[in-house]
């Protein structure tokens, strides 16, 4: 008896193992990730334009000539200095995110409503930036295209490249006030120095990591000290060999790519690159993980914001 039972039980647990082991591979979202709500396939936004749905608006974050070589059709263009203060208004260097009120005329410009599926694709990493400042005002549906027009192309869809997208009509979008902690001031980074609690990363190439290079923009070369680095590229892949890393990784790489640098998700990690950028790569990536949006922060400033104030202090190897 005591052997049978013994044997009935571990049939039983091998099945209810193997059942879970399933369901939890069904359930599992796209790539892996827990959130995949914010990402969508060349495939299904092909779906929604075939529908004709009334709600989709494409944004593409590209430059004037990226966009005129091909775009996605029906796309508009938008670029940064459309979602960023001129310079001394307020700020006294660019690359900053723009107030609620302007942000919101921005997004109705584009004929955006709260009830919009926004869809935003770019050619290297500018979508995740749009759509964090979309989170920051708000709208919290908005989806990257994975992969970015490189995706489309390879996908073999209609690229258009005579007439741009323009908006159907003026939009409804209601901007919130700014989330609280999404976005990481100076302060925040000073903080950062002394509180273990904190993770602070420097997620722009190694060439500007050590000084080496000097972007436009920023007023000194080097690193904040007491930062880690943690290229954005690591957490992307690209669609076709050869090709620049579009495509976000699985959900499994991605986990491969914390261990290694030892990033603690029970702690507030700040992210910081030239100007803010960069930095919504890893940030959307964490996010779709299903890491604690209250621990996740974009130092807005970045580099630029740090490198201004010459009483912050800075580490330059190739300066020397």
């Amino acid at each position: 008896m005591v052997n049978g039972s013994f044997k009935k039980l571990m049939s039983l647990c091998m099945f209810f193992g193997f059942f879970f082991l399933i369901m939890g591979t069904a359930f599992a979202g796209y790539k892996g990730y827990v959130r995949d709500n914010v990402i969508i396939t060349p495939q299904q936004l092909k779906a929604l334009m075939d529908k004709k749905e009334p709600k989709l608006v494409i944004l593409a974050v590209a430059r004037i000539d990226q966009y005129l070589k091909g775009h996605i059709p029906g796309a508009i263009r938008v670029w940064r200095p459309d979602y960023e203060p001129p310079k001394n208004k307020p700020f006294p260097f660019e690359g900053m995110i723009i107030n609620r009120i302007d942000f919101q005329k921005f997004a109705r410009r584009l004929g955006i409503d709260n009830d919009s599926i926004v869809v935003i694709y770019d050619h290297k990493y500018d979508a995740t930036r749009l759509w964090w400042a979309f989170f920051l005002y708000g709208k919290r549906d908005c989806k990257v295209l994975d992969g970015g027009f490189q995706a489309w192309k390879a996908a073999g869809y209609p690229v258009d490249h005579l007439s741009k997208g323009k908006p159907k009509k003026v939009g409804n979008f209601v901007a919130k006030d700014p989330l609280p902690g999404w976005t990481a001031s100076m302060e925040d980074v000073w903080r950062a120095k002394t509180n273990p609690e904190i993770q602070l990363w420097d997620d722009r190439e190694w060439n500007e990591w050590t000084g080496a290079k000097l972007k436009h923009g920023a007023f000194r070369k080097g690193r904040i000290p007491w930062a880690k680095f943690l290229n954005w590229k690591e957490f992307k892949m690209p669609v076709k060999k050869g090709e620049k890393p579009t495509a976000f990784k699985p959900a499994s790489e991605v986990l491969k790519v914390i261990k290694k640098h030892g990033m603690d998700k029970n702690k507030h990690q700040i992210f910081y690159c030239q100007s803010g950028v960069r930095t919504t790569t890893p940030i959307f990536v964490l996010y779709m993980l299903g890491w604690d949006v209250s621990k996740l922060h974009n130092f807005d400033g970045s580099w630029i914001e740090w490198s201004y104030y010459k009483e912050n202090p800075v580490v330059c190897e190739k300066c020397k």
